[in-house]
């Protein structure tokens, strides 16, 4: 292994591996382990707790989906709370940030991994396709950090600029690699090929859902140009997704009575990830936006499987989560690649496919025989509908973030956050520089270029 490779791991080693649940925990010394085996570099990538399952919490906080109670801000961090009120100062001095520190974590741990099989010689031809089978996972990892600091510390991609500033990119696992920005456009560029190159090394299914897959790649793949409005790509890939499987959970069939409604790794879990938790995560005062609760009618089995209610009077809990427990599901699901589809289909002239994945999904959402006719919707009216039910199926999943940035570009879709709520003046207007989060204190000072 390299020498800035052995460096970075023995620094990896002394400040990520003091849990309890990697192979590193059975060394007597982890500051002199350094990873080796296939076995260790798959490792590397279920430390789910290390946060190679986890994503980003500041869009959910700074979006329209949640109220949170004076009460509960007061309890949350600087900088959760500064998200919540789009605040430009929103760090403590020397603040590492954790949606950006965390990102860059996966992708820190993703590079370890390929640099390790760059440098291993496989023996057998099974170790030869396992080796590929761990890099494509790494990269699809490597992809999902660098997606998820665009879409909290770059504008939204804009596909008729072609000047953007974008994000660091980081290729390698040296620690005093220089990395500046580059063009957000180059950014898209990397992150698409780090999920194409080698695609077919995955295992079309994972062996559990906290493991890559061809499934998860075209899954991520369908979110990610939904993401950059190129909706010819979405179309494709949202459709070779729902092509390996399609299977949605009929509400009809969930027990009501039970406090956590879904299992943790249901069938319509493709990826399972979650949010990095907060005070906010568990707290009785972390609401559903009444604007977003009013849109579910009586039939909707979401309106009781999602929310509960509060001991305050119009105040709802969200009750039902696709982790199966307390934690916000943050991962790849089927509901979302089939709106994919069916958005991506409407803007491609697609009515009718649109119109059959929306009956679908409804037909699994409403009680049994109660779906609303969707006859007679077309172009714009169709597109309102579907953009309806992705707020209303994928609430509190941080797709929200996402959808917003987007639309924000078509003044006609465009949206207007305040935070009244909370008895405050505080706004967010379209396409403003509240979507953009600064990067955090800590990066800059260890960064000259930004």
């Amino acid at each position: 292994m390299k020498n800035n490779q052995l460096y970075t791991w023995l620094w990896l080693s002394m400040f990520f591996f003091t849990g309890c649940e990697s192979f590193l925990d059975q060394k007597p010394d982890q500051t002199l382990v350094i990873p080796q085996t296939l076995d260790d570099f798959q490792a590397l990538l279920d430390a789910e707790p290390r946060s190679m399952n986890s994503t980003s919490k500041m869009g959910f906080i700074a979006s329209d989906e949640a109220v949170f109670s004076n009460a509960l801000l007061n309890l949350m961090t600087l900088e959760e709370r500064g998200a919540y009120f789009w605040e430009k100062d929103i760090y403590a001095p020397d603040d590492a940030g954790v949606d950006w520190s965390f990102s860059y974590r996966k992708i820190f741990y993703a590079n370890v991994v390929l640099e390790g099989i760059r440098d291993f010689s496989p023996q057998s031809v099974e170790e030869g396709k396992r080796a590929r089978e761990l890099e494509a996972a790494a990269k699809f990892y490597r992809a999902m950090g660098h997606f998820s600091v665009a879409q909290q510390f770059a504008h939204a991609y804009n596909p008729n600029q072609s000047k953007q500033e974008g994000i660091p990119i980081r290729k390698d696992a040296d620690i005093n690699a220089s990395s500046p920005k580059v063009n957000l456009k180059e950014v898209y560029v990397f992150i698409l090929e780090d999920l194409t190159d080698d695609i077919e090394a995955l295992p079309l299914f994972p062996e559990i859902a906290t493991r890559p897959s061809r499934w998860a790649a075209e899954a991520l793949l369908s979110r990610i140009y939904l993401s950059i409005q190129d909706y010819e790509k979405a179309f494709e890939h949202s459709g070779k997704a729902l092509k390996i499987k399609n299977k949605l959970l009929d509400y009809n069939d969930l027990d009501k009575s039970l406090r956590y409604k879904f299992a943790r790794f249901h069938e319509e879990v493709i990826h399972y990830d979650k949010m990095y938790s907060g005070r906010f995560t568990i707290h009785n005062q972390l609401w559903v936006n009444p604007e977003l609760y009013k849109l579910y009618d009586s039939l909707d089995l979401r309106k009781t499987v999602f929310f509960s209610t509060s001991p305050i009077k119009n105040r709802f809990y969200l009750a039902g989560k696709y982790t199966g427990d307390a934690n916000l599901f943050t991962g790849l699901a089927t509901d979302e690649v089939l709106l994919d589809h069916a958005e991506s289909a409407v803007r491609l002239g697609y009515d009718q496919i649109a119109v059959e994945d929306l009956t679908y999904l409804l037909a699994k959402r409403y009680l049994n025989g109660n779906i609303a006719s969707l006859e007679g919707l077309s172009g714009d009216s169709l597109l309102r509908k579907v953009l309806e039910e992705r707020r209303k199926e994928l609430v509190f999943r941080g797709i929200r973030w996402l959808d917003l940035r987007r639309l924000n570009q078509n003044m006609e879709f465009g949206v207007t956050i305040d935070r009244g709520e909370n008895n405050s003046e505080a706004v967010l207007l379209p396409n403003s520089e509240g979507y953009v989060f600064p990067i955090p204190p800590r990066e800059l000072n260890l960064n000259e270029q930004f």
